[in-house]
């Protein structure tokens, strides 16, 4: 049985006592340096104390163990020792993506059954004026302070060079509940174990590279299950200095990574395509890390052979929110071209007679929260939960993903089946091109395009081009909707040739991991 990942923090928290586990990103002006002046840092012995500290917060409160208690904001390290006191006080944690309209984060919140609340006090200011009669106590994420509720004054940190321990609950017990939207559906609350939250650790733990170096920077949403495991938990659990980026632009993250220089990074293909779009001589970069993990949809064919070409050691992974999120990966000297890796150690998987790929094993979820018919469709009476990707397994045990079945195909008039996002793959690999969207209108492929923020110059290298002047110079979003129609349809078969590109300013909406709302474009 997998050891239980408290356990393991623990550990890790003696042994790395004095040495930094979480610090607050923020850049200077010009991005040259860190900018010290803001944000917290925390050694491991710090960060321990924190949890302690916060663990007689809610007794004071009067919570209790198995209480939901809710996560909502902006990465910070205070996020992470939010999540790790909830955990080490045997409580269930709620993350709620704080970029939603505050009407989706109440509900949200008060879906879960949450009696306290972390957040801050911008958040809290929107989330007043909704309904939240289950929330019973209010904590600041910016620094503990209670903003509704019970006041608690005078509590200390009474941790100095003891040893770490944590008490923890069985394995099956609920540890978190994490929502995910879906591309095309309507949002679910997600139940994950100790269980899959320790063997998830241990699959991420063992993949990632060992050795000196300690950096490692934080980028992707905490809220999500993908960031917390592989840039959060794991990264804390192998007693790394975990250097969180506040606040996200491509321009901020490539400085960031210059200052930084993280022994590792995680990448979401959305995030790494338009970082190489607007920097290609990021490459450069990225070669001098260990590891680059790639996961959350599936990636560029031509810019995977052109990284590897270049030689950066990536991998690409296959998850869920619902196996949190591990099902697939390799490390970067086991990788194989074109696949997401082998199935990770204590999951089993297969392939049904459609084509769909079938996972069971330690890091399936409990269930959706209070659907049990959801999860009766999401997890067969024998455990088998259905992707709903589908793909093939090789002789050698490597996974290859293809895309989504066919509640995602669009079906013309004349009968021919279309799988839209091997058009849009075809359609984002266009410099002039940000992201894109595939969709029938009265029976015709119609792509909306967002244009990229940069122009090609060559196969690596872009300028900037300032985004405003692309849209108010005359004839340029025609220019590039015939640009794209010209390079697009000669690709294509003629039944589905597209009909017309739409030229937009404005990204398209997304779940809390990237992946396109589609039912929205509908």
């Amino acid at each position: 049985m997998t050891e239980h990942y408290l356990n393991r923090l623990a550990h890790t928290i003696n042994e790395n006592w004095d040495q930094p586990a979480l610090t607050d990103f923020h850049l200077t002006e010009d991005g040259s340096a860190q900018d010290t002046s803001r944000g917290n840092r925390y050694t491991y012995g710090e960060m321990y104390a924190e949890i302690m500290r916060l663990g007689e917060l809610f007794q004071s409160l009067g919570l209790k163990q198995g209480d939901h208690i809710a996560i909502c904001g902006a990465n910070s390290a205070h996020w992470a020792i939010a999540y790790l006191a909830i955990a080490a006080f045997q409580g269930v944690a709620v993350t709620v993506l704080h970029s939603q309209s505050s009407e989706d984060i109440a509900l949200q919140i008060d879906f879960s059954d949450a009696k306290a609340l972390f957040t801050e006090v911008g958040i809290w200011s929107e989330l007043k004026s909704q309904s939240l009669p289950q929330v019973q106590h209010v904590i600041s994420l910016d620094n503990w302070q209670i903003l509704c509720g019970k006041q608690i004054s005078n509590l200390q940190s009474p941790i100095s060079n003891i040893k770490a321990r944590f008490d923890h609950g069985v394995p099956e017990e609920l540890a978190m509940i994490c929502f995910t939207s879906g591309s095309t559906d309507s949002s679910k609350g997600i139940m994950l174990s100790n269980r899959n939250m320790s063997n998830n650790a241990k699959n991420i733990i063992d993949g990632y590279p060992n050795g000196d170096a300690t950096a490692f920077l934080s980028v992707l949403p905490m809220a999500h299950i993908y960031g917390f495991m592989t840039e959060i938990l794991a990264q804390l659990l192998k007693g790394k200095h975990v250097y969180v980026l506040c606040g996200v632009s491509i321009s901020i993250l490539y400085n960031a990574i210059r200052v930084v220089r993280p022994y590792a990074l995680s990448f979401i293909p959305f995030l790494l395509t338009g970082l190489i779009k607007a920097h290609g001589d990021c490459i450069s970069l990225l070669k001098d890390c260990k590891q680059i993990y790639i996961g959350g949809s599936l990636f560029d064919k031509e810019l995977e052979k052109e990284l590897l070409k270049a030689k950066v050691p990536i991998s690409i992974g296959y998850g869920q929110t619902e196996t949190g999120p591990l099902i697939s990966y390799s490390v970067c000297s086991e990788y194989k071209t074109g696949t997401c890796g082998k199935i990770v150690e204590g999951m089993t998987a297969r392939i049904a007679h459609n084509g769909e790929i079938l996972v069971k094993g330690a890091n399936v979820m409990l269930g959706y929260y209070k659907d049990p018919e959801a999860t009766a469709r999401k997890i067969d009476k024998d455990g088998w939960l259905h992707t709903g990707d589908k793909g093939h397994l090789d002789e050698d045990g490597y996974l290859y993903v293809e895309g989504r079945l066919e509640q995602d195909m669009i079906v013309l008039p004349n009968g021919e089946n279309i799988h839209p996002e091997d058009i849009e793959r075809k359609i984002n690999a266009l410099p002039e091109v940000q992201e894109s969207i595939v969709l029938a209108r009265d029976g015709k492929l119609v792509a909306i395009v967002v244009a990229a923020y940069s122009q090609h110059c060559s196969t690596t290298v872009h300028r900037t081009l300032d985004r405003a002047k692309l849209f108010t110079r005359r004839g340029k979003g025609d220019d590039i909707r015939r640009a794209i129609l010209r390079a697009i349809n000669p690709q294509l078969p003629l039944f589905s040739q597209l009909y017309d590109v739409e030229i937009t300013d404005q990204p398209l909406q997304r779940t809390e991991k990237q992946t396109i709302k589609r039912y929205l474009y509908k």
